[in-house]
């Protein structure tokens, strides 16, 4: 195990080095300067996706020193160790070829190099679960315990991931122990921390009124941000409360007016697309198609395992698990935008999964076709981490050249509003995120964020003096964002505005929406 830890540290450094690592999204990094206290001054353990204990560690570790990146290092340390842990209990799995072994090895390695370049929150807590859930198969009463300690760590990273990871594993955890009823005890105390930490995250928002109010705000935008059936021409034409049609369009695009798009209105427009009839969420399915080669060799991994196992007890089972699991996919997709990173989530349990289940009896032309199908994936997904890296090598250097110019011309002390995700705050070294010149960010997920509070409380905010939007450079073309938002500052507001560039380059601008008085436009 101790060799196995040096040896995952210095994979994870060589590919940390090479590809190199990059967070995946803005939230990573908005939520690591929330916690080192670049972002409010002060550090902070509300970190709005990851619970408050996580929060209340890092803060600790960051009152003992800011010249190391806690957030980052943190997700360093439980990828090696729940690597090392996966490839422990892979290795040492009793009744399985070396040659079984070695496949699983290298796909495991390929689909963790992938996860690697494209650093986040949601595959760290799938991965440290997934590690925990594997420990608790196991007799040994300290792997069980252990696993206990990493599943429990993985809810607190990213509870959605990690209730995933253990959805897909819990089949294989039931058939490993069956009846032996000792063998839940963990388990059982597994469930009770986990509820146990949700219930301190949920009061320690309710216990502070701003922060109670933006956690539901929050919670319930994400819900239509993330739902494709949101995004139906039904729900548009026939909004609930005389809701505007435009602001409606601008909240899906993460640039929502706080006043017009309040905690009532998102309420009602959560109830109203949670409503939709099953025909229409039936129709999101067609989204799979971009896993379609991903999907294709699962099935044909637990094809070939259902076809060449002769225990009926086994056969049964891989039958009711690949019903499970093409349901459950089916299931995530219906009101859902089925993401890389959560997909890749229940990738690594089904595989896992596939291995614990592997036939004793291994034929010539199993084992053709099983090492075929596997080096495929392999292949596919080492086409697909080199895709992931090219696509953050561009994001670096947008962000060293287009992005960082610009804002250097925004004041310390001034507010920033990026429209959607056209700002490549995630090009930020992510060892190095304290040093960073931060400005406070509003709206997205940040609108009515107790940080900001009363800065950008409507669009009325958006003409302050310290107030700048970074937008893309073609940003008063018709229809796009900037033009519907002075459309509907006019219309809610009485106020005509007029744009001032402050500077711009062949890709972004950096402006600011002025009001008009009234002489002027005389």
């Amino acid at each position: 195990m101790a060799m196995l830890l040096v040896a995952n540290a210095a994979f994870f450094a060589l590919m940390a080095w090479l590809l190199p690592l990059q967070y995946e999204e803005n939230d990573d990094i908005m939520m690591c300067m929330i916690a080192n206290g670049s972002y409010s001054g002060t550090p902070d353990f509300h970190l709005v996706y990851i619970n408050v204990i996580y929060g209340r560690v890092l803060v600790w570790l960051y009152g003992l020193t800011k010249a190391i990146e806690w957030y980052t290092l943190s997700f360093a340390v439980l990828h090696i160790l729940s690597m090392s842990v996966l490839v422990y209990c892979l290795v040492t799995t009793p009744k399985r070829a070396r040659w079984e072994q070695a496949l699983w090895l290298g796909i495991l390695y390929v689909l963790w190099a992938r996860i690697i370049v494209s650093l986040q929150f949601t595959t760290t807590a799938g991965l440290v679960c997934l590690a925990g859930s594997v420990l608790l198969m196991r007799s040994s009463w300290q792997s069980q315990w252990t696993g206990v300690v990493l599943v429990v760590t993985a809810a607190l990273v990213r509870f959605m991931a990690a209730g995933l990871v253990g959805l897909l594993m819990a089949p294989i955890v039931l058939y490993t122990h069956g009846l032996r009823w000792r063998r839940y005890i963990p388990i059982v105390v597994m469930l009770m921390l986990v509820v146990g930490c949700r219930v301190v995250n949920s009061r320690t928002y309710q216990s502070d009124p701003e922060w109670k109010m933006y956690r539901e705000y929050n919670q319930l935008r994400a819900q239509l941000n993330d739902n494709p059936n949101a995004y139906t021409p039904e729900i548009q034409e026939h909004l609930p409360g005389g809701i505007d049609k435009i602001d409606y369009i601008l909240l899906l695009r993460f640039f929502p007016d706080p006043e017009q798009i309040n905690l009532e209105a998102i309420r009602q427009l959560s109830a109203a697309v949670g409503s939709v009839p099953f025909s229409m969420q039936l129709k999101n399915v067609h989204r799979l198609d971009k896993y379609a080669v991903e999907l294709s060799i699962l099935l044909i991994i637990l094809a070939l395992m259902i076809m060449t196992t002769g225990n009926k007890r086994k056969y049964l089972f891989l039958l009711l698990y690949s019903l499970f699991v093409i349901i459950l996919i089916v299931y995530v997709s219906l009101d859902g935008f089925l993401k890389n990173r959560v997909f890749l989530c229940m990738l690594l349990p089904i595989l896992f999964t596939d291995f614990m289940l592997l036939p004793n009896t291994t034929g010539r032309k199993r084992k053709y076709a099983l090492c075929t199908v596997m080096l495929l994936l392999s292949g596919w997904y080492i086409w697909k981490t080199a895709e992931a890296a090219d696509n953050n090598y561009d994001a670096r250097i947008s962000w060293r050249y287009f992005d960082q110019p610009l804002l250097e011309c925004v004041p310390d002390s001034a507010y920033v509003i990026t429209m959607g995700t056209c700002m490549n705050i995630k090009a930020t070294n992510p060892w190095q995120v304290w040093p960073y010149k931060c400005h406070k960010y509003t709206l997205g997920w940040m609108t009515w964020i107790p940080f900001n509070t009363a800065v950008a409380s409507s669009y009325r905010g958006l003409m302050r003096d310290d107030m700048y939007v970074f937008t893309t450079s073609q940003y008063d073309r018709p229809r796009t964002i900037i033009p519907r938002v002075r459309e509907q500052i006019q219309k809610h507001y009485g106020l005509k505005t007029e744009i001032e560039r402050i500077k711009s380059n062949e890709l972004q601008a950096l402006i600011q929406i002025r009001a008009v008085a009234e002489r002027d436009v005389d």
